[in-house]
């Protein structure tokens, strides 16, 4: 069993466009190392419904709290450069996941 299988089939696979299965499955992106943490920490992460889309403000806080510190940032993240290009499957969830309550800005570390 891979790693990273169930974060892989959970969230990479049906909600992040950037990921190609059986590419590289061992690096996940930020995003994705927070909600298996959080996951593993015993936190039920319910399934999202399409909501509310985050504000400016609480995307540039999801910025600086997690995508700095992220594998893909220097290199593959557009999304980095302008916020005019598709974030990545798991900045995807987590900002739903903040949005609803489920996770607080804090806990993204």
């Amino acid at each position: 069993m891979k790693k990273n299988q169930r974060i892989v089939k959970q969230l990479c696979s049906p909600s992040c466009s950037y990921y190609k299965p059986g590419k590289n499955e061992e690096l996940l992106c930020r995003g994705a190392v927070v909600i298996d943490r959080l996951l593993h920490a015993g936190r039920p992460i319910l399934p999202l419904e399409a909501g509310k889309e985050p504000d400016l403000e609480t995307i540039e806080k999801i910025v600086g709290k997690m995508c700095s510190a992220c594998d893909f940032h220097e290199r593959d993240c557009d999304f980095m450069e302008d916020r005019m290009s598709r974030p990545c499957g798991g900045f995807i969830v987590l900002s739903h996941l903040i949005m609803s309550g489920q996770v607080q800005i804090d806990e993204i570390t």
